[in-house]
C-alpha cells in the first residue's frame, strides 16, 4: 500500500467576500509514497521553501529524491515551488514531463495511485486516489478548497462540471485532502462495495468497473463516466442501446 502525508497544511480566506481582492492563501503540500516513487503534490508557493525542505526531511527525503511533482490544476499558487525539484518529472493534466518531452500518463499510474481528470475549478483539474492502509486517500486540489467546500466556488470555470467533479471524488475516497486544507473523512464511499461482499440483485443492478458505484436501475450513469450508457458503463463493450461505442 501506498503512503499518503501531508507535509503543509493549506489555508484560504478567500471564501470570505470581505477579502475579495486582498486574499491570502496557501494551498496544501502532500507526499505520496508508493513502490519507487516519492511524489509531492502540488509544491506550493511558499515564502520561504525552507518549509517544504524541512517538512522532507522530518519524513526522510532531500528534495533530490523527489522524482514526480503533481500539479493538480493550472493556478499558479500551486506550483511556483516545481523549480524546487530539478530531478523530477511533472505530472499534470495534458501528460508526465521529463524536461522538455511529454507522455501520456496512465490512469493508473501505479498498483496503488490512479488520476482521474476532475475539471469544474479549473479546466486543467486532476486527482489522485491513493490505496492505503487506512482507505482510499483522494488528492483533489480546489476540487474541495477545504472541509466546508465552499458549497459554492467563486472562481470555478464552470460549476455543473466542478460538482460532477465533487461527486466522483466523495464517491470514490475515504478521506479527501483539499486544496487549502487539512485531511479529513467522507461518509459516502457506501456506494463502494467491500471486496468479496455479495450484491443484493433486488437492489443493485450492477456496477462500474471504473470505479466500482453500484447501479440500482438499469437508467442510472455512473457519475466517473456519465456520457455512457448503463450497459457499457458496466460492460465496457457495444451495447447497441446508446450507441456510445466505447472502443471507436
Amino acid at each position: 500500500m501506498a503512503k499518503v502525508k501531508v507535509l503543509v497544511q493549506g489555508y484560504t480566506n478567500a471564501d470570505s467576500k470581505e477579502v475579495i481582492g486582498h486574499e491570502k492563501t496557501c494551498p496544501t503540500i502532500t507526499l505520496v509514497v508508493d513502490k519507487g516513487i516519492v511524489m509531492v503534490v502540488d509544491p506550493g508557493a511558499l515564502d520561504n521553501q525552507k518549509i517544504l525542505v524541512d517538512a522532507l526531511a522530518r519524513e526522510g527525503y532531500l528534495v533530490d529524491d523527489v522524482n514526480i511533482v503533481c500539479i493538480t490544476h493550472s493556478h499558479a499558487h500551486h506550483y511556483m515551488n516545481v523549480g524546487m525539484f530539478q530531478k523530477a518529472k511533472v505530472l499534470e493534466y495534458f501528460g508526465l514531463w521529463t524536461g522538455g518531452m511529454v507522455q501520456d500518463w496512465q490512469e493508473n499510474f501505479s498498483d496503488d495511485i490512479q488520476i482521474l481528470k476532475t475539471p469544474g475549478h479549473d479546466y486543467s483539474g486532476i486527482s489522485l486516489f491513493v490505496k492505503t492502509h487506512e482507505g482510499v486517500v483522494a488528492i483533489c486540489g480546489d476540487v474541495f478548497w477545504n472541509e466546508d467546500g465552499p458549497e459554492f466556488d467563486m472562481y470555478a470555470s464552470d460549476q455543473k462540471v466542478l460538482k460532477h467533479s465533487r461527486q466522483l471524488v466523495t464517491q470514490m475516497s475515504h478521506w479527501i485532502i483539499p486544496g487549502h486544507g487539512g485531511m479529513y473523512k467522507t461518509k459516502q464511499l457506501s456506494s463502494i462495495p467491500p471486496s468479496g461482499a455479495a450484491k443484493s440483485e433486488a437492489s443493485v443492478a450492477g456496477s462500474c468497473k471504473k470505479c466500482h458505484r453500484l447501479f440500482k436501475k438499469i437508467t442510472d450513469k455512473c457519475i466517473c463516466q456519465d456520457w455512457l450508457c448503463y450497459h457499457c458503463c458496466e460492460c465496457e463493450a457495444d451495447c447497441k442501446v446508446c450507441n456510445c461505442k466505447v472502443r471507436r
